[in-house]
């Protein structure tokens, strides 16, 4: 028997039927999601940025953190300044700090030694400002914390926050200075800022200090400055030097 030529109406219901099975193919891929494909939008060193379709998943795109995480064996340390000063500050710290008695809603105190004169120190701290700007503030804080005879910035980042001003810095105090651990050279990490709360304008300190010849502490500052936060928003620090 020689063979018809299949009807128009037969080819247009198979192409129908193919059609309807790859639509049900595609819906099924992406109801499935992560499981079957994932797109990954990869920003590399060299080359263009790329889109691909990949059986795995893909490195997850590159960004700005949100916050520098804590560091291997440290935990992250939240204070609350009490009701004149709402304000959330935190930071990494390692092991053995205590907070020494001397603390307030708006003072805290953290040493590691027999009191905070002669031993590494942590002290934050927020004070009322009259007058100003938070600008002002901040340049005020840099003029006078490194002022006297072989005091000076080592390495320092300035910028602005959502309510405020920064200063971010490393230094070292010479032995005159009041700040100055035991009378002795001193390395000082810290954070300034002049900020707005309330419609008042405060200081929002925070300051590390160890004996210069104590490089193993000044290093585990090098490592908490950079999770300063205020409000959750964190603070950038400066490059060591």
């Amino acid at each position: 028997m020689i063979p018809t030529e299949p009807s128009t109406s037969s080819k247009s219901s198979a192409r129908s039927r193919i059609t309807a099975a790859a639509g049900a193919l595609a819906l099924s891929v992406v109801l499935s999601g992560c499981s079957v494909l994932q797109i990954r939008t990869e920003d590399k060193d060299a080359g263009p940025v790329r889109v691909a379709l990949e059986e795995t998943a893909g490195p997850e795109p590159t960004g700005e953190p949100t916050d520098a995480g804590v560091p291997e064996g440290m935990s992250r340390k939240t204070l609350n300044l009490g009701d004149t000063c709402p304000v959330k500050i935190s930071f990494a710290v390692g092991e053995g700090w205590t907070e020494g008695s001397g603390s307030t809603d708006r003072i805290h105190v953290f040493t590691r030694g027999t009191d905070s004169t002669d031993s590494d120190v942590v002290l934050v701290s927020c004070t009322d400002e009259y007058g100003g700007s938070p600008q002002e503030v901040v340049d005020s804080k840099r003029r006078y914390t490194f002022s006297e005879q072989d005091s000076q910035v080592l390495s320092e980042r300035t910028g602005s926050l959502d309510a405020g001003e920064y200063w971010s810095f490393q230094g070292e105090l010479g032995p005159t200075e009041i700040l100055a651990i035991d009378s002795e050279p001193t390395l000082m990490y810290g954070v300034q800022t002049g900020y707005k709360l309330n419609g008042r304008l405060v200081n929002l300190s925070i300051e590390m200090r160890t004996p210069k010849a104590d490089a193993k502490t000044a290093e585990e500052f090098e490592t908490m400055l950079p999770t300063v936060t205020i409000d959750d928003q964190r603070v950038p620090a400066p490059s060591f030097r």
